[in-house]
């Protein structure tokens, strides 16, 4: 009866004693997202009711923003948002590529009670690493497509 126990102590202590000699298997590092997929990721969020934390997790990506900087702006405008309603869905309307490191990407987000207009300015310093450096966002369709409601120039 002892030999089950025996062979089993020391099939552990083997098991254990490999196990600490094979060195961990790393993580292959995590791909960088596209600007496209960080907006998509963050209306998912949006459409979950967690528009600011969304907002935060983008804003957090530049290294140059302030963390209580980004609190704050993400918390207001989670403010903003709730008071559009439910989220229905986006709409990618407008894509302008500054350089090749450079994107501006314009959406229309809707909402229950109204769209709202959000342009999102992106960088990378050339590692694949887009980050948000601009965001400039507003309910008001107009002051955001003044040049596209502008008569042609004669």
């Amino acid at each position: 009866m002892k030999f089950p126990t025996i062979f089993a102590v020391l099939a552990l202590s083997t098991m254990t004693a490999l196990a600490q000699e094979t060195p961990p298997v790393s993580a292959a590092p995590a791909k960088a997202l596209s600007p496209k997929q960080q907006i998509t990721g963050f209306y998912a969020l949006c459409k979950d009711n967690r528009a600011a934390e969304g907002l935060q997790e983008m804003l957090s990506s530049n290294p140059v923003v302030q963390g209580n900087d980004v609190t704050r702006v993400a918390q207001a405008f989670g403010q903003l948002v709730s008071q559009m309603g439910p989220f229905v869905d986006f709409e990618f309307n407008k894509e302008t590529q500054i350089s090749k490191r450079t994107v501006v990407i314009r959406c229309i987000a809707h909402f229950e009670r109204q769209p709202f207009t959000n342009e999102y300015t992106f960088y990378d310093p050339g590692n694949g690493d887009w980050r948000l450096v601009h965001l400039r966002y507003d309910a008001n369709l107009a002051s955001m497509f003044l040049e596209d409601l502008a008569p042609p120039k004669k």
